[in-house]
């Protein structure tokens, strides 16, 4: 059963000046492909309620654009999808790496994400504060991972069991402290099919770039045929 799990960041235009804009999908190639793998008969599931034909949809920093132009497009579809939250840049914005990308993209706030939980959306962790958390001390690490699903937990009155490595940036000693924070699930930047029952702690993706309009033929040759 090949299943995928796509990641995305920003649904929406970028800026000119931006820089990694392969990090920004067109809302509108965005529903071109949501509309494909709804044509082809796949479903948008979750961790826990998978079909032969499933995919599963995982959105990284929580911005304000998943809001704006991603929702009502997976609405129409009754779609579901995983969206990782750095908590300390809620109602805020890319404090992580605005330099690096030159342009800052807002992050959705508290009353966001509590509507998306009342839509059906999983909410996970991505730390506090979006670091590389093999480069800091474990006792921060450990901090990053732990914090961010209590924070979590008590503004939204919901379990926190998914996990996402910024970065894709973790080792064994990191996987040790995601479990034992009390997470079912983590996911990482790794390509391939969906592996969670062998390895629910490094879960593969596929990354979904946006720095080239990505032909129908060849999203679903990545997405469904590889």
């Amino acid at each position: 059963m090949k299943i995928k799990a796509l990641m995305y960041h920003s649904i929406d235009i970028p800026n000119k000046n931006a820089n990694l804009k392969s990090l920004f999908v067109k809302p509108l190639e965005f529903k071109k492909q949501m509309l494909t793998l709804k044509l082809l008969g796949y479903k948008f599931s979750t961790l826990e309620n998978l079909s032969k034909k499933s995919v599963i949809l995982t959105f990284d920093d929580g911005f304000k654009n998943f809001i704006e132009n991603a929702y009502p497009i997976l609405k129409k579809l009754k779609a579901t999808a995983y969206i990782f939250i750095p908590v300390s840049f809620i109602g805020k914005y890319n404090v992580w790496d605005y330099k690096k990308l030159n342009v800052k993209i807002p992050v959705m706030n508290w009353s966001d994400l509590q509507f998306l939980v009342k839509e059906g959306f999983i909410i996970g962790s991505h730390t506090m504060t979006h670091p590389f958390l093999t480069k800091i001390p474990l006792k921060d690490a450990k901090r990053e991972i732990e914090f961010s699903k209590k924070f979590l937990e008590d503004n939204l009155g919901i379990e926190i069991n998914t996990f996402c490595y910024p970065y894709g940036d973790y080792n064994k000693k990191i996987v040790s402290l995601v479990k034992n924070a009390g997470y079912k699930y983590a996911f990482t930047t790794k390509k391939g099919n969906l592996n969670f029952l062998e390895n629910p702690f490094e879960i593969n993706r596929v990354f979904i770039s946006g720095n080239k309009v990505i032909s129908l033929p060849s999203f679903i040759k990545k997405v469904i045929l590889r």
